[in-house]
This record gives structure tokens, sequence and C-alpha cells, in this order.
């Protein structure tokens, strides 16, 4: 879909309740972030770990976590593997029945009065 140079793609703009609730979530902000830095302060040590990690992540992301991978496949197993999986679909749809009855056609003869006429 084209538009004219200076028309909108959205000509309604963003939905009403939806930038209502953003704009209410935006001013909680700073009372949820006083309240963790409270909670943080918790004598109960799951409460205050759990705030800690909260505002650390939120303010630096999480930590990034290594990841070993030991891929076990070569492509020419993943190639045969798509085949047999390509192989299969074609083998069912050409195995589909279909149920059907001839339709009787007329019967054309030729008589030897209408060869005057061709």
């Amino acid at each position: 879909m084209t538009f004219k140079k200076g028309q909108s793609g959205n000509p309604s703009g963003r939905n009403k309740s939806e930038a209502a609730a953003l704009q209410r979530i935006k001013g909680l902000t700073f009372r949820a972030i006083d309240r963790m830095g409270k909670l943080m302060e918790s004598d109960n040590e799951t409460v205050a770990l759990n705030a800690a990690r909260d505002i650390l992540d939120r303010g630096i992301g999480k930590a990034r976590q290594n990841v070993a991978v030991d891929v076990q496949h070569s492509l020419s197993d993943m190639h045969l593997a798509a085949l047999k999986v390509l192989s299969e679909r074609a083998r069912i749809a050409q195995s589909v029945t279909i149920d059907a009855e001839p339709v009787p056609t007329a019967r054309l003869t030729h008589s030897p009065t209408d060869a005057s006429h061709d």
C-alpha cells in the first residue's frame, strides 16, 4: 500500500485508551523506583535480594549468559531431512482419492443427411 506524500498511514492515530494507560504508567514510574529502593532495605533477605535484582536488571540489563552449543548435524544431514519431509508431503498429496462417478455423455451420431450441411 502506498501513501501520498504527507498522508498518514494511521489517520485515526494511536488508540486513546492505550495512550492514557501509558501516560498513567509513566506517572507511577518514580513511585515504583522509590518503592523498590525501600524494599531493597528490607529485613527480609528474599525481598531485599529480589528488589536489588530487579533494580539492577532494569538499570543495567540482565547479566549475559554464555551458552555452549554443540551441533552434531552437517548441512547434508539437514538437507536430507528436509528432502524426506518434502518427499513425504508429495507422497501424501499424490495419494488423495477423489470419489466421483462418471457423467454420462450424449453420443453423437453422424447421419448421411447431415453430410450435405458440412
